[in-house]
């Protein structure tokens, strides 16, 4: 019986098909193709298992013991200045006048290094001033210990090794070339080489700095041409404007600091519990944790309420930051509130307020089993206020006050992430879709101009964050010179003035894990 075709389909076509089918037919026959490409779904030839061929699996929330860890970077930015530096390997700087919490410290550790950098001097790896452990408003104690003490010493070397070559950075002053016929070290404040007053936004011409520095240089005249100059830098906060040297270094320099391993395995372990507990997903390689926990940053420690100046005692209060923070609460409909304090019966307080609109409030001294928190509670005030600084970091909403420089850290941060351009704009003194920073519109703008912002080298940045440079210098209202690229904002650091202190150091605030 002859076959029948479909009505109008020519007998040609069906020769054609049946050509077709016999030389496929023979070809598998006798030359089956192995060569398809391996990782094609189709291809039954393939050794690699199915399950390979997916997406890659997004690890399991057990098996990160550290989500804040990243290698040394090496930034073509940075290099890019160093390269233009010309150095002088008979100074050498001294760091070690750095005090108060987090946001304080790294500020003016980066700023040192930049002023290193900009001298083309050595440079001994900084120290750290400790607080009164019985008075933690006593911040200038003068009881220096390692940068180990907040940082990954190791990692802050490496990274200035690849980023910075020829910068050269010594354990112990006691290394440095020819050190026993160097003259007594001298003293300065590098803001204070330049004459004039200086805008809350930093230095007006940054670039000029280094010509005042061998200006002011002259007057102490070497004996011995081969003994190293070496210069103690008084504290240096807020004034120097990050986007003076592009986009690119800006977003990048930031890096070459990195929390101690210790801190950055329990604020890993604080965040597994807290998604455990309260039972929302957590892939902790994301940057930011959507529909997961509202973090608040409750800073009405006594020492904040009695130092802070007149203007911010309103946003001192435990009324005000509470009400303000649980008003905020539902705008991401959060599991929990995680609460970061020094003062527990603050907490407590607030806590219940929060249980009164049906949202429970926990901190990581809630959150961590027994020999974590032995471990939590064997660290100094300053480094237990690490892990909260981790950990706020990846909530879905955040909420801090405007003269908190730990607020602004990790708000500023948060901003490279979100979408909203306008954050120094209002309503409040920064305000985008993951933080508000509570106080009055275009306070302290130093924060974003002087705070150093680190973007994650494996996260991919919104593509908006670039605009983001060039409006924190407008919001903020002093342009400086050269004007920023367009550029991600910057990141956590400052304090208000705290009582008066000698004039070789500019003021700071009260601070805690500020």
């Amino acid at each position: 019986m002859a076959l029948q075709l479909p009505p109008g389909v020519p007998r040609r076509y069906a020769g054609l098909a049946a050509i077709i089918l016999a030389a496929l037919w023979l070809w598998v026959a006798f030359d089956r193709p192995y060569h398809f490409p391996t990782h094609a779904s189709w291809n039954i030839y393939t050794d690699r298992p199915v399950s390979n061929i997916t997406s890659p699996e997004i690890p399991t929330l057990d098996s990160i013991t550290d989500a804040f860890d990243f290698a040394p970077i090496e930034s073509e930015s940075i290099k890019s200045i160093c390269d233009e530096t010309a150095w002088n390997s008979s100074i050498v700087f001294r760091c070690d006048s750095s005090v108060g919490g987090i946001g304080n410290i790294r500020n003016s550790i980066l700023n040192c290094v930049r002023y290193a950098i900009s001298a083309g001097a050595g440079l001994v790896v900084p120290t750290i001033v400790v607080r009164d452990t019985d008075d933690i408003s006593l911040i200038r104690t003068g009881v220096n210990t390692e940068m180990g003490f907040m940082f990954d010493t190791q990692h802050f070397v490496d990274s200035l090794k690849l980023s910075c070559p020829s910068l050269r950075v010594f354990s112990t002053v006691a290394e440095v070339q020819n050190y026993g016929l160097a003259p007594p070290a001298i003293s300065m404040v590098p803001e204070e080489l330049v004459k004039g007053s200086i805008p809350a936004t930093g230095l007006r011409e940054p670039e000029k700095w280094r010509g005042h520095f061998y200006e002011w240089l002259e007057q102490y005249p070497k004996t011995n041409p081969t003994a190293p100059y070496i210069v103690e830098l008084g504290r240096s906060y807020l004034k120097y404007p990050i986007y003076s040297d592009g986009e690119g270094f800006a977003m990048s320099f930031g890096g070459i600091l990195k929390l101690r391993s210790d801190v950055r395995i329990l604020a890993t372990k604080t965040l597994q519990i807290l998604s455990e507990q309260y039972e929302f997903e957590a892939n902790l390689t994301q940057p930011i944790l959507r529909n997961s926990f509202f973090g608040v940053h409750l800073r009405t420690e006594k020492d904040a309420a009695e130092g802070w100046p007149t203007n911010d005692w309103e946003y001192s209060r435990y009324g005000t930051q509470s009400r303000l923070y649980l008003e905020q609460a539902p705008r991401s409909t959060p599991s929990v509130i995680y609460v970061a304090s020094g003062d527990l019966a603050e907490v407590a307080k607030f806590a219940k307020d929060a249980a009164g609109i049906n949202i429970t409030a926990t901190t990581k001294f809630d959150l961590l089993p027994g020999p974590e928190l032995d471990e939590l509670n064997a660290l100094a005030w300053d480094q237990q206020a690490l892990v909260d600084f981790l950990v706020m970091q990846k909530a879905a909403d955040f909420a801090g006050v405007g003269h908190s420089s730990f607020a602004w850290n990790v708000a500023l941060k948060r901003h490279i992430f979100a979408e909203e351009r306008k954050h120094l704009d209002g309503p409040q003194m920064l305000s985008d879709e993951l933080s508000q920073i509570y106080g009055n519109v275009r306070g302290y703008p130093e924060y974003a101009a002087s705070t150093v912002p680190r973007a994650p080298s494996t996260t991919q940045l919104p593509t908006s964050s670039i605009a983001m440079g060039t409006q924190a210098f407008k919001s903020c209202g002093e342009p400086i010179s050269p004007p920023p690229s367009s550029s991600p904002q910057p990141e956590p650091e400052p304090e208000p003035e705290p009582p008066p202190e000698p004039a070789s150091s500019p003021p700071v605030g009260p601070d805690k894990e500020d």
